[in-house]
């Protein structure tokens, strides 16, 4: 497993792996991608024609108890490290990423050799300018991430059931004097936190673009969020209707909006979100009325005009 490597972590959420597979292998069409499905899921088998669809190799994930994808996550970088990997790509199934993902990180190693702990296609700075350019920070999401191989040594090192086992305990013990130990909303202690805490002790920085190279639709996943799931795919029958619902839902940048905030998607897709007003019409018996508003139909409140509407009311569009 020499030079680059993409890990694919993945729990139960096959329309996603579908999808981000896709994007990667459209752009790479020979990378080695890795894929990880937690807690034994490997063996479904739908998983497995994905993979196979898409040239993904599968790696046989054990059944475990430990919390959230920590475990699964860091057992993938251990992997692809003691498989000789010179880059990886940490890619997680509900991440897409952009045309050129994998161009601005190659770049980005290139130009900062010594200089970066880490690239992150992705942004979560509501203040930085909407615009291409490289932004140095001391802090990383778990999105759209890229190592060289010698800091990933730096993190396999933590790689232990004794991290697994008692996350929080561990990251006291071996970090004491970081200031994410500290209770103050973010002393969080998953992977993300203990690379946090590798990146600080590091003094050195993440490098991430003013336009991200890839986009994140993480609305459900371990350990919140599930039943957002059978909403979302309600009216959809087979697995290729849940891959095109999930399709649209990507290429809506109005509607992911209002799932993940308008700052977000917007530094996502490169350019303001313009507004896009919808005027409705709503019927109840003899009642009815007309309104106009930003939000799609599924996110339109039960009281309108101070009036709560039962589940039987009928909404039409009436102009988009």
């Amino acid at each position: 497993m020499q030079g680059e490597v993409v890990l694919v972590p993945c729990y139960k959420r096959n329309e996603f792996l579908y999808s981000c597979l896709s994007r990667i292998r459209r752009i790479e069409p020979e990378i080695p991608i890795l894929v990880f499905p937690d807690r034994g899921t490997w063996k479904d088998r739908l998983l497995l024609e994905i993979c196979r669809q898409f040239n993904a190799r599968v790696i046989h994930v054990p059944v475990h108890n430990f919390y959230g994808n920590s475990y699964n996550v860091m057992e993938a970088y251990r992997f692809a490290y003691n498989g000789g990997a010179s880059r990886v790509y940490m890619i997680e199934d509900d991440v897409m990423v952009h045309a050129d993902f994998f161009k601005w990180h190659r770049r980005m190693h290139e130009e900062n050799p010594d200089r970066i702990f880490a690239a992150m296609g992705w942004i979560f700075n509501h203040y930085a300018p909407i615009e291409e350019m490289e932004l140095y920070q001391p802090w990383l999401y778990s999105i759209g991430l890229s190592f060289e191989r010698k800091k990933l040594r730096k993190i396999v090192e933590h790689a232990t059931p004794l991290y697994y086992e008692d996350m929080t305990g561990y990251l006291l013990k071996n970090f004491k004097d970081n200031a994410l130990n500290a209770s103050f909303g973010i002393a969080h202690y998953e992977q993300d936190g203990l690379l946090q805490r590798i990146l600080n002790d590091d003094h050195t920085q993440v490098i991430c673009p003013g336009i991200a190279k890839c986009s994140h639709l993480g609305a459900y996943g371990y350990n919140a969020g599930w039943e957002q799931q059978w909403e979302f795919f309600a009216k959809c029958k087979t697995f290729q209707e849940r891959v095109q619902r999930l399709e649209e839902f990507i290429a809506d940048e109005h509607w992911r909006a209002e799932v993940f905030g308008r700052e977000i998607v917007e530094r996502e897709v490169g350019h303001e979100i313009p507004k896009r007003i919808v005027k409705y019409e709503v019927k109840f018996g003899p009642w009815s009325t007309e309104f106009s508003t930003e939000l799609s139909r599924s996110a339109v409140p039960r009281k309108i005009r101070n009036v709560h509407l039962p589940p039987e009311a009928e909404f039409s569009v009436l102009s988009p």
